[in-house]
């Protein structure tokens, strides 16, 4: 088992976090991860990726370039390059509370989540990451939900956090629980 990921998002969106999420959770797992990160030259809201790979063997080539199987979306401006760096048969998760118009690319599957709009309605648009890395954990099965809330709650819990830890949990099950119902629009 192998996969190459690209979690994107301008400054502040939290795709850093949703790697570096990703990354504790496979580890949690016993599984091998690297992550590497790029960034705009922008001091503050340039757009950023987090690049993960797992994988249950040794991993002797940690770069993700235009074969990522799994990618993220969080913003309009990073939607298109994201979409460009994605392999055929991967999967692209699109916020599509910010991506202003989706177009197609053969051999992609796109799902659509308005993950802003869904984060506004729980109170809390900062964790519109976590619906949708709970989107990407449900709908692919790359890791196991549980072994993302360990992490979260390796990162945020601290009794000082504690309410920020549970509306974390709360987003992350409402992205997996969406992937089972199919409650998402898929090009």
């Amino acid at each position: 088992m192998r996969y190459k990921c690209a979690f994107s998002g301008s400054g502040g969106q939290g795709a850093a976090l949703m790697a570096k999420l990703i990354c504790m959770a496979s580890i949690t797992e016993k599984k091998q991860v690297v992550m590497t990160q790029t960034y705009g030259v922008e001091q503050r809201g340039g757009d950023s990726t987090g690049y993960v790979v797992i994988s249950t063997e040794a991993i002797s080539n940690p770069i993700v370039e235009n074969d990522a199987d799994i990618g993220v979306a969080l913003s309009d401006s990073i939607y298109r390059p994201t979409l460009a760096g994605m392999r055929e048969g991967g999967t692209l998760f699109v916020n599509s509370s910010m991506a202003k118009s989706i177009v197609d690319k053969p051999g992609v599957k796109q799902v659509c989540l308005p993950v802003s709009e869904l984060a506004n309605e729980m109170g809390n648009i900062r964790v519109a990451n976590i619906i949708m890395l709970g989107a990407v954990v449900g709908a692919t099965g790359i890791l196991k939900t549980d072994s993302i809330v360990t992490a979260l709650t390796a990162t945020l819990g601290k009794k000082d956090k504690k309410a920020l830890l549970d509306i974390n949990i709360q987003a992350l099950l409402k992205g997996a629980e969406m992937m089972m119902q199919k409650e998402v629009c898929q090009s």
